[in-house]
C-alpha cells in the first residue's frame, strides 16, 4: 500500500504518513445550556462564538435560530468544503470560488422515529484556471473520501458538483 501511494503523483506526504499511522484519535466537545423560558439553548465550545439552537418549526420551534437538523447538514457541508479546500491547497490548485448548497431529507414511517435518508450536497467550484481533469477528479474524490462527517452519518450522501474554469 505504501508503494502504491508513493508512486501516486497526486498523493501528499501527509497522506502517505497517515496511511501507516495507527490509533489516531481526535475529540471534539461542546456544552449546552437550555433556557426554559425561551425553549432554546446556547451551544458553546471553547472560545468559539456561541450558537443559539432550538427545535425547528416542525417541532414547535422557531425559524430564527439554528436547529439540530440544520446543524447536522451544516456539519456535512462545512466538512466537505474544508476537506476540498485542504486538498486544493496541498495540490496547489487555486480555487476562485466554492459555494455549497446542501439539504438533508428526513422521513418517518408509521410509528418509527424520523430517519435522515438522504444528504444532498451541490458544490459549485470555480477554478482560477484549468488544473486538468485528473486533478479535479482527484479533489472531488478526496473530498468525498476524507470528509469525516460524511463517513459518520447514516443515510445516503449524494454529491452533485458543478465545475467551472475561469
Amino acid at each position: 500500500m505504501i508503494l502504491k501511494l508513493f508512486f501516486c503523483q497526486l498523493c501528499t506526504f501527509k497522506e502517505i504518513a497517515m496511511s501507516v499511522a495507527e490509533n489516531v484519535q481526535n475529540i471534539y466537545s461542546v456544552s449546552l445550556d437550555w433556557d426554559v423560558n425561551y425553549s432554546s439553548a446556547t451551544l458553546r465550545s471553547g472560545d468559539r462564538s456561541p450558537l443559539m439552537i432550538g427545535p425547528p418549526p416542525e417541532f414547535d420551534g422557531s425559524d430564527t435560530i439554528w436547529s439540530p437538523e440544520h446543524l447536522l447538514i451544516s456539519s456535512l457541508a462545512s466538512c466537505y468544503t474544508t476537506t476540498f479546500m485542504h486538498f486544493a491547497k496541498l495540490l496547489k490548485t487555486p480555487v476562485k470560488k466554492l459555494h455549497v448548497d446542501a439539504k438533508v431529507e428526513f422521513e418517518k414511517e408509521g410509528t418509527e422515529p424520523y430517519v435522515a435518508k438522504r444528504y444532498i450536497l451541490l458544490p459549485f467550484i470555480e477554478f482560477t484556471n484549468n488544473p486538468g481533469e485528473h486533478v479535479v477528479e482527484s479533489l472531488l474524490a478526496k473530498s468525498d473520501k476524507y470528509c469525516i462527517i460524511s463517513r459518520a452519518v447514516q443515510g445516503e450522501v449524494i454529491i452533485e458538483p458543478s465545475v467551472r474554469f475561469n
